[in-house]
């Protein structure tokens, strides 16, 4: 498995692991992963939920609904730097999540990913070759891989900066916005303006913030 990999690679012992913390949206695979951690490490993992202890309240009238992913990077935008936010996670989907001065988790948006899109264009299209999303040098592409590189770059910059203009029409333009997932500095760095801040780490250090708040 790819953790035992990454601690053999880091040379890191079990014996080593005395805390542990887990977010999943994928329910089915919670067992599997409490049971990894009893296992290996003789420890008892937190999973990440609405219920724990969080730096914010959440005005929702569903919060189970609310995925973990999402709850982790609220935590940590609230802790590092207490502000109003819109969040974007440039992930598996694309999600903008909403968290007020108070701090109270509003809402969000959730749209579809860019890989996946990506992934269902070619999949569906039988003369569409698979591309890899990279900043285009014009919009008006000369070949296939060119077309749909500029359609897929250009649309996912009008559906950010789209929804970031709704949103602050909503709730006001002194929110700041912050973005991580894997591809939030292809972007940042080939159209800079649409974040205020880029954090590919938020993620890893909301569970931490988690961890600490609910052992």
């Amino acid at each position: 498995m790819f953790f035992r990999g990454f601690l053999r690679e880091f040379k890191i012992e079990n014996e080593a692991i005395t805390g542990g913390i887990y977010s999943s949206v994928v329910p089915t695979l919670n067992p599997i992963l409490e049971r990894m951690f009893q296992d290996w490490f003789k420890i008892e993992a937190i999973r990440v939920h609405y219920q724990m202890k969080l730096p914010f309240s959440i005005s929702y009238p569903r919060p189970y609904e609310i995925g973990a992913d999402r709850l982790v990077n609220a935590a940590a935008c609230v802790i590092d730097s207490p502000g109003k936010f819109i969040i974007i996670d440039l992930g598996t989907a694309t999600t903008f999540c909403v968290v007020s001065e108070k701090p109270e988790y509003l809402g969000g948006v959730i749209a579809p990913g860019l890989k996946v899109s990506m992934d269902a264009l070619t999949r569906n299209t039988s003369q569409l070759p698979p591309i890899v999303f990279q900043s285009p040098e014009k919009i008006l592409g000369d070949s296939t891989i060119e077309s749909i590189q500029a359609g897929f770059f250009f649309g996912w910059i009008g559906l950010l900066e789209g929804i970031i203009r709704e949103i602050k029409k909503d709730k006001g333009q002194d929110y700041r916005v912050i973005g991580t997932g894997g591809l939030v500095t292809v972007i940042d760095a080939a159209h800079p303006g649409i974040f205020d801040k880029i954090d590919p780490l938020l993620t890893l250090r909301g569970l931490q913030i988690l961890h600490q708040m609910n052992s």
